[in-house]
């Protein structure tokens, strides 16, 4: 029997740390390949399936309808990938209309989730200024029917009294009363300036409690507001979209019924959670029922032009609580 040495038991060990870490190494190498086959299926799927064209689609939805004069920015394609949890992450850039042409200003994340609960849609602009934008005042209380008051910013006809008329600027308004989208389009008809969204009454108060409003005195504002803008529309495999731009005379009847479309298609093929707590569009059946009853009404505008087209709005008695949004240098028509 050969005696036990230290020689020996460290060559032992030495042996058996080798074996180990050849077992460790192939283990490794084995889970790796593993993870590559089960990232090749999970991608090709991926691929094959293109759903997260859908969720781009009804995201950009959920912007044109929630946040006023934000458009992705054309001929850019979205970024899109699926993490190993099948997470889906978008991205695309969006852009905001000043005159006649488009102004990046941020980009929309999506990460789409296995449960629409846990997913998300958010906007990071480039300047913090531009998140509260907007506000617009309701004509009268729903409930009631007693006339409100509207805040406004102080000296909006002065400002661009004072700012060169070769530059186009973005003003929003709300209206002394309700009135039907085509009762707006007359009314601007005269100026040359394009109307890019207008605040909806979708209900309020009447058929549900809006989950954010405030005010001062006695003004109200809705928080959640539904906007009608230039309609939007896909195929059914969302390979192809087509969208109009401004709300005029001859786009206005194709932007309401694109609109209706698409809340019907939202409410027919995606479960509450989805479009609620994913693409935040709540009381979206109640805002789809009161508009399908009830018709377009809206109570204000975002609109954009010439400074010198916008200040003649001054005079314009159905308007109210007007503020200025971004300038450009001229870039009109």
């Amino acid at each position: 029997m050969s005696e036990w040495n230290k020689e020996r038991e460290k060559k032992i060990l030495m042996k058996y740390r080798f074996t180990l870490t050849i077992k460790i190494i192939k283990i490794i190498f084995a889970c790796l390949f593993i993870f590559w086959i089960y990232m090749s299926i999970v991608n090709i799927s991926f691929s094959f399936t293109q759903s997260d064209r859908k969720h781009t689609y009804y995201s950009k939805l959920a912007t044109d309808w929630t946040i006023p004069n934000l458009y992705e920015e054309f001929g850019e394609p979205a970024h899109s990938e699926i993490t190993p949890f099948l997470t889906q992450k978008i991205s695309y850039p969006v852009s905001q209309m000043v005159g006649k042409e488009s102004k990046m200003v941020g980009e929309v994340n999506v990460n789409k989730t296995l449960f629409p609960f846990f997913s998300t849609k958010s906007i990071d602009y480039y300047q913090n200024n531009l998140e509260e934008r907007y506000r617009f005042f309701l004509p009268e209380h729903p409930e009631t029917g007693e006339t409100l008051s509207a805040e406004g910013e102080n000296g909006v006809w002065t400002k661009l009294e004072k700012i060169h008329e070769g530059t186009v600027a973005e003003v929003s308004f709300s209206t002394t009363d309700f009135m039907t989208a085509e009762e707006l389009v007359s009314l601007l008809e005269p100026f040359d300036l394009d109307i890019l969204w207008a605040p909806l009454y979708t209900g309020e108060f009447r058929e549900f409690e809006p989950s954010g409003y405030g005010g001062g005195g006695n003004s109200i504002s809705i928080f959640d507001t539904y906007g009608l803008t230039g309609g939007r529309e896909t195929e059914d495999d969302y390979m192809s979209e087509g969208k109009m731009q401004n709300l005029t005379e001859e786009t206005l009847e194709e932007s309401k019924k694109m609109m209706l479309t698409n809340m019907d298609d939202l409410l027919k093929n995606e479960s509450k959670s989805y479009y609620e707590n994913f693409l935040g569009l709540y009381f979206l059946e109640e805002r789809y029922s009161y508009l399908k009853q009830n018709g377009f009404q809206v109570y204000g505008a975002v609109v954009t032009g010439p400074v010198k087209e916008l200040l003649k709005l001054k005079d314009v008695k159905q308007l109210r609580s007007p503020s200025l949004g971004e300038l450009d240098y001229w870039n009109w028509e």
